[in-house]
């Protein structure tokens, strides 16, 4: 049977525990495709 933990407090102390990140990563800004000069 699978578990679930929802409490922000003992999720944070977990991941604390473990070393581990307790905030999400920062994504970067999006980027268009890259040129392509050859082809033109």
């Amino acid at each position: 049977m699978p578990s679930y933990l929802t409490a922000p407090d003992g999720v944070g102390a977990i991941l604390e525990h473990l070393e581990r990140p307790t905030r999400p990563a920062q994504l970067a800004p999006a980027q268009g495709p890259a040129q392509l000069d050859w082809c033109h």
